[in-house]
């Protein structure tokens, strides 16, 4: 039954429902309403969902949590304006209305600007300072991850609001049996024992967001894989995909987790790091140095930075001239209007074929044989693994147009296009195809499964 015109009874007011947020909670219905009384002013309601067991006891957490907060107020944290009234037949929570997007969308919103090192910067300060305040009071959130997070403006810039505490606890409450966090985001190494969880879990999963808008790439897919003694750690750093090389290491410090080691009566235990961050004090205390207000102020910088000279080095756009792909954060060159990206390797004699019946003598003129990639992808996870094949794409020019082609891997590759992974496979015979780059930027990726995963993504420029 649509709740839209219907008017509600709070404690402290009442409130006219006049829409239904567009994204929807697993949880709660969640509404925007308006105040009857003048000034009128939009707010946000939230109802628990009827069919959902937990939803009411979840809903009313998040009442008893933004209660508490009243009282001191915590930095970037959605405030509680008032509940329904023990007249009302439904529970529901009132808070504020905060007018922007989830993280999640603002991430791979096109029409905004990308989320750069300075917005990362700020993002991260203000959620870890409202884990802060809330580990002050004894609070923790348990499930931090960017669709808990609204971006809004405040002064022309981008920030960042925490929201959501439906599993939300006191680290003095006994919540035996609860499910904790989202399992791409939060301390994998707790969901065997939730009684474990503390204020470093919220510190590890703020990691893994930060990880996340730092590079582009989803952690789910750049750690080890279950099983492994490493699990919930990253295979790679975030600095192997582009990011700030001090901002890898802040990531790495929060997110780092030693797996398990096997002691003298065989009986196996959980270790964790010496460096590992506990609290979002050390996070905030990091993102204080000089190297974290250059990046998020870098105004601020720019007289030290850029001096009148007699003398300079060439100008910008002669030192990067050229065809050349983006991997890693690392600019590799195309020399010769041509080049290979896959596995180093040996490559077998010439009656024997290492390229998957693709790659012969003499093949579009100049690509030599026997030969190793011109391009090395490396090694991932412990033991050492590839996603690539000895031989997985080629990029030429020919004829004044540039081409791409899966050379016929079972791993796959993928192209972006209108926004979506098209496989260079076909689906059928798993043969590679050849597509025309027709752009002077091309997102690309190495290692494609059927739903949109890539394992390695990678950038093609024509200059």
């Amino acid at each position: 039954m649509s709740k839209i015109g219907e008017t509600v009874r709070g404690n402290k007011g009442r409130y006219k429902i006049v829409k239904a947020l567009d994204k929807q909670g697993a949880m709660g219905l969640v509404f925007v309403a308006e105040t009857t009384s003048k000034p009128k002013t939009e707010v946000i309601i939230k109802f628990a969902r009827v069919d959902v067991k937990i939803s009411e006891k979840r809903l009313v957490r998040e009442i008893k949590l933004l209660q508490l907060f009243q009282e001191t107020k915590p930095k970037n944290v959605v405030a509680y304006i008032d509940e329904s009234d023990e007249s009302e037949e439904e529970l529901f929570l009132v808070m504020e209305y905060l007018k922007g997007q989830d993280l999640g969308a603002r991430a791979i919103d096109r029409l905004k600007p990308k989320i750069d090192a300075g917005t990362v910067i700020r993002f991260s300060k203000d959620i870890a300072e409202a884990l802060s305040d809330l580990h002050k009071l004894h609070a923790i959130h348990r499930d931090l991850k960017p669709e808990n997070m609204v971006v809004v403006r405040r002064n022309d810039e981008e920030h960042c609001i925490l929201v959501d505490f439906g599993i939300g606890k006191l680290t003095t409450e006994d919540t035996t049996g609860d499910g904790i966090g989202t399992d791409a985001w939060s301390c994998k190494h707790n969901f065997a024992n939730p009684l474990r969880v503390g204020e470093d879990c919220d510190v590890y999963a703020l990691g893994r967001i930060m990880f996340y808008i730092a590079t582009g790439q989803h952690p789910s897919r750049c750690e080890y894989p279950l099983g492994d003694d490493k699990f919930g750690n990253m295979w790679a750093k975030a600095v192997k995909f582009g990011a700030n090389a001090e901002l890898s290491n802040l990531i790495d410090d929060m997110i780092s987790y030693s797996g398990y080691e096997m002691s003298s009566d065989g009986i196996k235990r959980q270790i964790e790091p010496a460096h590992k961050f506990e609290t979002a004090e050390q996070v905030l205390q990091r993102l204080g140095e000089p190297w974290a207000q250059a990046l998020a102020e870098p105004s601020a910088y720019k007289q030290q930075k850029v001096q009148p000279r007699k003398y300079t080095t060439p100008p910008r756009q002669q030192l990067l001239q050229g065809p050349h792909i983006i991997i890693g954060g690392e600019r590799k060159e195309i020399v010769g209007n041509r080049c290979e990206i896959g596995r180093a390797h040996t490559c077998p004699d010439l009656d024997r074929d290492c390229s998957r019946g693709v790659l012969h003598a003499g093949m579009d003129g100049g690509f030599d044989y026997p030969r190793n990639p011109d391009i090395e992808i490396p090694l991932i996870g412990s033991p050492g693994k590839s996603v690539a094949f000895m031989h997985h794409i080629r990029i030429w020019k020919d004829k004044g147009e540039w081409y791409v082609r899966d050379l016929d891997t079972t791993n796959y590759s993928a192209i972006l296009k209108n926004n979506n992974w098209e496989p260079l496979n076909d689906i059928v015979t798993r043969k590679g195809k050849t597509m025309m780059l027709d752009q002077n930027f091309t997102k690309l990726a190495i290692g494609y499964r059927f739903g949109g995963r890539t394992e390695i993504e990678f950038s093609f420029y024509k200059q």
